[in-house]
């Protein structure tokens, strides 16, 4: 009988997760948020360094052709870094799932540093935090909407960010809340699946697609 995963993101953007699981699990991948680019002035302030937090900050931000000078490119994990070498080279990659360590690594990198944070208006500013704030400036390059959909009854339930799973929980879902078993990218996703209520919560140990294929493969196993 086939097992069914559920996956908060594009069915392109599943299909190296979906390599690595046997053959008998379905994936019902879908994004259940949709992000609206918002217009800034391509002469952007000048700082030392830029850092981005998601690949949507990254497409929402280079789109719109802004004028770099000399600044560093920081990266919050490496599917971020990934996105921004289609653009520009990168100087310092995170760790997506320890944000908190993330963050103080850059901090460290950065010294007395101005930094020019491209997000969204919803950004829950992690790195931000760990900064003085005059050494931070936020642009707000999207913002982001959650949808209200229906998302058939499954097995397991991967999120990958807070936004997608308060949308999530914006409709009225058959399965109990409480027997749901989930997987998280990161600390702050978990964290809002535990306000709902969600007692099984697994985050994978990096976000390389055989990492999370394997975290899958356990909760359903379990």
């Amino acid at each position: 009988m086939k097992k069914k995963v559920f996956i908060s993101r594009k069915p392109t953007d599943c299909e190296a997760i979906h390599a690595f699981l046997p053959k008998n699990i379905e994936i019902i991948a879908q994004s259940l948020i949709e992000t609206t680019p918002i217009v800034f002035d391509r002469n952007i302030p000048q700082t030392d360094w830029i850092f981005f937090s998601s690949s949507n900050a990254v497409h929402h931000f280079f789109e719109q052709q802004p004028i770099l000078r000399q600044q560093r490119i920081a990266a919050i994990g490496d599917a971020t870094a990934k996105s921004i070498e289609h653009f520009h080279s990168v100087d310092f990659v995170g760790d997506a799932i320890d944000i908190t360590d993330s963050a103080y690594r850059f901090a460290e990198m950065v010294g007395s540093g101005s930094v020019l944070f491209p997000g969204a208006v919803e950004s829950l500013r992690h790195i931000q935090a760990v900064l003085p704030v005059v050494q931070v400036v936020d642009l707000p390059v999207y913002s982001t909407q959650e949808k209200t959909v229906a998302v058939s009854p499954c097995d397991v339930y991967l999120f990958s960010s807070p936004s997608n799973v308060r949308s999530f929980f914006r409709t009225k879902h058959d399965k109990a809340v409480n027997s749901m078993k989930c997987v998280a990218f990161g600390e702050a996703t978990r964290d809002v699946l535990l306000k709902h209520h969600i007692t099984e919560v697994r985050i994978p140990d990096s976000l390389e697609p055989h990492s999370i294929a394997y975290t899958i493969i356990q909760l359903l196993e379990g």
